[in-house]
């Protein structure tokens, strides 16, 4: 197969008509993730369609998974939906999307109890509008929401607090001059890890605890050339940030930066070669790298899991059941992963 960059993939097969969908590969965990054991937590499966679904696969914490995905209905006239991310606050798994031409829109999912919130504008003011990339990362009882117009470089951010206010205004963090692809973000012990893909590169910097932000760094010059970046997730796993980078050859290739700021360099595992993904996100469950993938296989397409165990095993990737998905021959765009507690 010839190698495509991530829009013409998405064009050529996944037949999306006129706008391309951008997934938002992000982890995101809940509070108190460190400390607890893989068992103690829930991996949520969020997956965008071109039908503009969204549809929602659990695995649980003891290994095992729901009998079938379940739609989440983005909004009651099934606009297009361009992008999604979600992090878990306790029991409730936060989601963050551009539905329609509208900007970023949030929505609020009780895990406990299956009640969910519809979706509506993040009230925050002079923020992005139009098709919107989004990433969204808790700490604490805050969400943090990045988002980016498509194909502009100006990068936002703003917070939701624990009482459910927002700040009052988007800041822009800064403008990148090739453009933004695609943002990842995730909590790094109490620092919050972005990143976004620009001609290519994936650029990273760090926000403190305090609020001051780092400059912004080239991962691939500390980390390895692995070639053009379409998309990448994050999860933070104690104070370690873990980095997975999907090229527009169709790989997937894993690094970690150290708590000390040095870098595993890139490697792709052995269990991820031979792939054909195109969407891919991390999650932190219990101090275990969770990775879903969305890929072609046999012309169809699948979703798929693996797990990175705290020793640096890789387990076999393994086929998720599509029981509840309509169609996934064509209509799979996007896939985000979450954590909540059992």
């Amino acid at each position: 197969m010839t190698s495509l960059n991530r829009r013409q993939f998405n064009r050529s097969l996944l037949a999306l008509p006129a706008a391309a969908l951008v997934g938002t590969g992000l982890g995101s965990l809940a509070a108190g993730t460190a400390s607890a054991a893989p068992a103690d937590w829930n991996t949520q499966f969020l997956a965008g369609t071109l039908g503009s679904n969204i549809m929602r696969q659990t695995r649980y914490g003891g290994g095992s998974w729901n009998a079938r995905w379940n739609e989440i209905a983005p909004d009651p006239v099934h606009k297009a939906l361009y992008s999604i991310s979600a992090a878990g606050i306790s029991s409730a798994l936060h989601i963050v999307a551009c539905i329609g031409e509208e900007g970023p829109k949030h929505a609020v999912r009780n895990t406990a109890d299956g009640s969910s919130t519809p979706f509506s504008p993040i009230p925050s003011q002079s923020g992005p509008t139009g098709i919107v990339l989004v990433a969204a990362a808790s700490v604490g009882t805050q969400l943090h929401v990045f988002a980016s117009i498509r194909d502009s470089g100006d990068l936002y951010h703003t917070v939701r607090n624990g009482d459910g206010t927002w700040w009052a205004s988007w800041k822009r963090l800064r403008s990148f001059a090739n453009g933004i692809e695609h943002i990842a973000t995730a909590k790094v012990g109490t620092t919050i890890d972005t990143a976004v893909v620009s001609n290519g590169e994936i650029l990273h910097a760090i926000r403190s605890s305090g609020g001051t932000w780092t400059g912004w760094g080239n991962i691939e010059g500390a980390a390895g050339e692995i070639g053009d970046v379409n998309e990448v997730t994050l999860a933070g796993i104690g104070s370690s940030l873990h980095v997975v980078a999907m090229t527009t050859r169709y790989g997937l290739h894993h690094a970690i930066r150290r708590a000390d700021a040095t870098w595993q360099r890139f490697q792709e595992p052995a269990v991820l070669e031979g792939r054909i993904p195109f969407s891919a996100s991390a999650a932190n469950a219990g101090g275990e790298l969770q990775l879903g993938i969305l890929e072609l296989s046999d012309g169809k397409q699948v979703a798929s899991h693996t797990i990175r165990r705290a020793d640096g095993t890789w387990q076999p990737v393994r086929f998720i059941s599509t029981a509840g998905l309509t169609d996934t021959d064509d209509d799979l765009a996007n896939l985000v992963l979450a954590v909540t507690p059992r």
